[in-house]
């Protein structure tokens, strides 16, 4: 009996453990970046508002409140295409079941909130549901705005041409402009698949390898989340601007660039050794 109620107890203690540990809410970060006060006018005490605080999240417009508890964070809420200048997402119930979502992005004054919820929810918004609150702090602003231009030079940094013979992975192989120019017309119609022509997808860097007396630049790429099953080899003559490859697509395989048949052996081997673990 003893025993059980030492487990008894601990099983307690850890039940107690995740309450508080849920109950903590946002980040003391998060909450620095994204809490505080939103509201229509700043400047006005008594415009409508948004109040971002550490479990909760409350819409005021004179003596309207709506308050959703449990608030939780998520960067990743569209995935890997989200919108231009997208923050963050905050996520609550109101009354413990209607979802309420505070959209917070950023622009050239700072960053602001929008609401997303249920229809029941919107429709007990009203015209608040449509609004922009702007964030309150100063500080968080400034912070935003930096935030935004530094993520701007880095995409244009990603996009900018690479020279010839520098690039280390596939993403900066395909802004090198010759490779480019050879690697689209080797794929011929195969250009028009995404991940295929952007080269956008995980991948090893790339090495050297010498065939048939010929040196080439080998690549290997896939489709981001199916790796799988979309996934291809290719070899790069720098020096006669020449590409040739196979690409694996649902369960067919295809040639592109015309290799001769002894650089098509080549290629299987490659792509068996990248693809199939040796196999």
């Amino acid at each position: 009996m003893q025993g059980t109620g030492l487990v008894g107890g601990l099983l307690l203690w850890l039940l107690l453990g995740m309450a508080a540990a849920h109950a903590q809410g946002l980040r003391p970060d998060v909450l620095a970046s994204f809490g505080g006060r939103y509201a229509l006018d700043c400047a006005a005490p008594d415009s409508p508002r948004v109040l971002v605080e550490a479990s909760q999240l409350r819409i005021e417009q004179g003596d309207r409140r709506f308050t959703a508890g449990g608030l939780d964070v998520a960067f990743a809420y569209f995935g890997n295409n989200p919108p231009p200048d997208f923050r963050v997402a905050l996520l609550g119930r109101v009354q413990g079941r209607h979802e309420l979502t505070a959209l917070v992005i950023a622009d050239a004054r700072g960053q602001y909130l929008v609401l997303d919820g249920d229809r029941t929810l919107l429709a007990n918004l009203g015209a608040l549901a449509k609004a922009r609150f702007r964030h309150c702090n100063e500080a968080a602003n400034r912070q935003a705005v930096t935030d935004r231009q530094t993520q701007a030079r880095d995409a244009a940094a990603a996009q900018a041409p690479v020279p010839p013979g520098t690039a280390k992975y596939p993403s900066e192989l395909i802004r090198d402009r010759h490779f480019k120019a050879a690697y689209l017309r080797a794929l011929g119609p195969l250009a028009s698949t995404p991940w295929l022509a952007r080269m956008n997808g995980p991948a090893p860097e790339l090495t050297q390898r010498r065939i048939g007396g010929v040196d080439y630049t080998l690549a290997a790429v896939c489709k981001p989340r199916d790796c799988g099953e979309h996934n291809a080899v290719l070899l790069y003559d720098a020096a006669q601007g020449r590409v040739y490859g196979l690409v694996q697509q649902g369960g067919r395989q295809q040639v592109f660039g015309a290799p001769a048949a002894p650089v098509q052996r080549e290629l299987a081997a490659i792509w068996r050794r990248e693809w199939r673990q040796g196999g």
